[in-house]
């Protein structure tokens, strides 16, 4: 006889069994998934909100330079980003997916959509 890792039930099955149906078994599993999975929920949904900032700064500034206090004000973290362009010119962009900005020695950022 076996005990069942989520339920503690005793069931008989084969020796190397560990659950004593499938219900279990997924309930086990969707939990060790579920603590694995909030990492990279909470990164997506911190790029997405980025990406959305930036997308609205764009339609209100366009090409404009502003201050990085705006873009914080929008909601904008610069901890979170998801690749560095470099420019055949040597220019630097911060992306968020298809849209980024690069920095202005002033404190000044200027967006621009994915080349």
């Amino acid at each position: 006889m076996q005990t069942c890792l989520t339920c503690e039930k005793t069931f008989g099955g084969r020796s190397n069994q560990k659950f004593c149906s499938v219900s279990c078994k997924n309930k086990h599993h969707n939990t060790q998934n579920k603590t694995k999975e909030a990492v990279v929920l909470t990164i997506n949904k911190a790029l997405h909100k980025n990406w959305t900032v930036l997308n609205k700064l764009y339609q209100i500034y366009r090409s404009t330079p502003i201050s990085v206090d705006v873009a914080n004000a929008y909601g904008y973290d610069m901890n979170y980003f998801t690749h560095i362009h470099n420019s055949p010119i040597g220019e630097k962009y911060t992306m968020v997916y298809d849209i980024g900005f690069k920095h202005h020695i002033d404190n000044r950022i200027q967006i621009f959509p994915a080349p």
